[in-house]
């Protein structure tokens, strides 16, 4: 059902039926937890940013700056800029279709990713469940994303923690994209835990591994779709996020575990995108993830998160090992939230073939968030961030900046 041989007419025609479906009148279901008095719903997210990066072009600009927004290259180097930018824009519909059926889809502009200025599908998929929180599972099928990251929790998916997820969060919602068919199960067992398990499969995610070994390992709450294509560091060359070529399924797993109360919870995961080298060009990626949530008082938040993988492509060589960390706590009361994480991230060659991508970093990230009632957010980061990739011609640059946000969701 989910194989694509026309690439860009089965993607168009997909793109529209999943839309059209998920608006049809019945009762509705969001992110946001809100009670709707209409079966149908929709959803907006709006986010403005002041922004001052590191001083080299990020690499949104083909630069090797490490986050989303970067300052520019002259003539003496590199340079500082301050920028207004406008971070998100999000339309989110939904609603319940006969046999309680849920229907749910996401678009999003973000127009300082390549050539992204077309509506990025960032999700469209229909769900059904049975049975009651204490037991049962569930069925989706559509365009989703990999249910890994332990900091995409927000409204639209946002981050709830800070305004820049990890590196690690941030690469698996860079291209941990597909279209497939996943099953849920959940159980509360009788000594007082919760007991869950998530198996899916979906085809796209071909090229899966060839944005992290040939760009490195980034920080940036960009959100990629289906039909994005992002620019990598050769000058007039994308890479896409929904590539299917080989027709093999990419498979996945995440098991998680929590208390009665939620205090404490045990995630995972397992990704192979069963990659078939035989066929030029086609990246063969595995990963394992591992991750858990403390909240030892209401108001704080602990989060850590493991992961490790390998990423192989025949034609050109180019194997890569892949590994990254983070620790976030975050602490919030009433309409203040603040979090402060720690990053690090590695990248290790599995051949000697050229390009090379080794590469070490690590980070701070410091956020503090006010909101507004339901609607109005206001936001400040700061990331202290440094990393080092031997084929750089270049020293490596400057990557600590800022950014003020302003959000309003509707």
């Amino acid at each position: 059902m989910f194989l694509i041989h026309n690439q860009a007419g089965q993607r168009g025609i997909a793109v529209v039926g999943f839309i059209l479906l998920s608006v049809l009148p019945s009762q509705g279901w969001c992110q946001y937890e809100v009670e709707q008095a209409s079966p149908f719903w929709f959803r907006g997210l709006l986010d403005l940013r002041v922004v001052r990066g590191g001083s080299a072009p990020s690499w949104v600009n083909r630069g090797p700056g490490k986050t989303r927004y970067g300052g520019r290259s002259d003539s003496q180097g590199f340079d500082r800029v301050t920028r207004f930018k406008l971070a998100h824009l999000t339309m989110e519909f939904g609603g319940t279709l006969p046999w309680e059926i849920t229907a749910q889809a996401q678009l999003n502009w973000e127009t300082d990713i390549g050539d992204d200025i077309h509506p990025l599908l960032i999700e469209a998929f229909f769900r059904k469940e049975w049975g009651e929180w204490e037991q049962g599972w569930g069925l989706q099928v559509g365009a989703m994303q990999l249910p890994f990251s332990l900091e995409h929790t927000g409204p639209a998916w946002t981050p709830l923690y800070t305004l820049t997820p990890s590196a690690l969060n941030t690469w698996i919602w860079e291209e941990g994209r597909l279209v497939g068919a996943e099953g849920e199960w959940w159980r509360m067992l009788p000594i007082g835990l919760r007991l869950g398990v998530v198996g899916g499969f979906g085809f796209g995610p071909d090229l899966f591994g060839r944005l992290l070994a040939v760009r490195g390992w980034v920080l940036s709450d960009a959100q990629l779709g289906i039909n994005s294509r992002v620019p990598l560091p050769a000058q007039g060359i994308r890479t896409s996020i929904y590539d299917e070529q080989d027709h093999r399924p990419a498979l996945y797993t995440l098991f998680a575990i929590s208390d009665e109360r939620e205090r404490a919870a045990l995630r995972l995961g397992y990704f192979d995108n069963l990659g078939d080298q035989g066929r030029s060009g086609v990246w063969e990626t595995r990963f394992g993830t591992v991750g858990a949530l403390f909240h030892p008082v209401p108001q704080m938040d602990l989060l850590v998160q493991y992961l490790e993988g390998t990423a192989h492509v025949r034609t050109p060589a180019n194997d890569t090992g892949l590994s990254a960390f983070y620790a976030l706590l975050s602490y919030h009361h009433r309409g203040h939230r603040v979090s402060v994480r720690y990053d690090t991230f590695r990248l290790r060659e599995l051949d000697d073939a050229p390009p090379r991508t080794r590469e070490h970093g690590d980070g701070v990230t410091l956020a503090y968030f006010f909101e507004v009632g339901l609607h109005h957010r206001i936001g400040f980061e700061y990331i202290f961030l440094h990393s080092h990739r031997p084929a750089r011609l270049r020293t490596d640059p400057s990557d600590d900046g800022w950014q003020i946000s302003y959000r309003f969701r509707y």
